[in-house]
């Protein structure tokens, strides 16, 4: 649990975010949240209030922090055709286990920049199975045996 400085250095610098940093902006937007005009006047609660508001508004985001790319929505899930594709080039490639070839998890990461296949979106995946494909040309051009 942080403590009310940590509070205080989080709220301000939200607030700096957000825009507010003329004086009076800042104290009316804290009013209108909490209904104090100082956040040395409120409560553990509802500093605690505050900083999640100014999470959901993505104003304590680290900018050099990379959010984690995956998909979201069941919409933009790889379906079962993209999946089944998938599993084929790995087989194909000497991967027996497919999909859950660890040589297949480390060629996703590096290929689409997630950390395990299971956040994949389609058009990652659809460009995971491009990568396999030319994988697989790049191997009988050189006659490697599978």
């Amino acid at each position: 649990m942080p403590t009310k400085n940590q509070y205080y250095a989080m709220i301000h610098l939200g607030a700096a975010r957000l825009g507010y940093t003329d004086d009076a902006d800042y104290r009316a937007w804290l009013e209108s949240l909490c209904g104090r005009r100082s956040a040395k006047d409120c409560t553990l609660h509802e500093l605690a209030s505050v900083v999640a508001t100014l999470r959901l508004c993505n104003a304590l985001d680290n900018p050099r922090i990379k959010k984690m790319r995956g998909a979201v929505l069941n919409d933009d899930r790889p379906t079962a055709a993209q999946w089944g594709a998938a599993n084929s080039r790995c087989v194909e490639l000497g991967m027996a286990d497919g999909c859950e070839d660890a040589r297949f998890i480390a060629f996703t990461n590096k290929t689409c920049k997630v950390s395990h296949p299971r956040f994949l979106t389609r058009d990652a995946m659809q460009k995971l199975i491009a990568a396999l494909n030319n994988w697989i040309a790049n191997n009988d051009k050189k006659g490697i045996e599978k």
